[in-house]
């Protein structure tokens, strides 16, 4: 069979195929964000528990080094007051480190928010491009 006979059956084919282009790539492109979509908790879940043992091996460390850094820092005989003041100064430090967290978490939701946002925009904007583009082509 010849080149030209192939081309010519492959166009007879595809005339009687219903399927447009638009079609496949609607639909290929649907199946893959489709498995993305599912894909998603997964990947959440997983750096969720990776984060967690991350933070329990942070805890861990601190909770031994607790132990020989007591038995290093009674012997030395710090006074109270140093104690204290360095305790005071370390409770400033977390309670301003937490607020930290939380002033990021909130930031990072109002980015997501955001972006979100303008997705919708975007796909708003889109959809009246398209139907422009049907009204004059039609």
């Amino acid at each position: 069979m010849s080149n030209k006979q192939i081309y010519q059956s492959d166009v007879k084919a595809e005339k009687n195929n219903s399927i447009s282009v638009c079609d496949l790539l609607k639909n290929n492109t649907t199946k893959i964000i489709k498995k993305y979509e599912t894909q998603t908790p997964i990947y959440t879940q997983l750096y969720s528990n990776f984060y967690d043992e991350y933070l329990h091996s942070l805890e861990d460390i601190f909770g031994t080094c607790y132990l020989s850094e007591k038995h290093f820092f009674d012997n030395l005989g710090i006074d109270k007051k140093t104690l204290d003041a360095t305790d005071k100064f370390w409770r400033g430090y977390t309670e301003t480190t937490i607020s930290n967290i939380d002033m990021y978490t909130n930031f990072r939701k109002a980015q997501f928010d955001t972006m979100v946002s303008f997705m919708r925009s975007y796909d708003h904007f889109v959809h009246l491009g398209m139907d422009y583009c049907a009204n004059i082509f039609s």
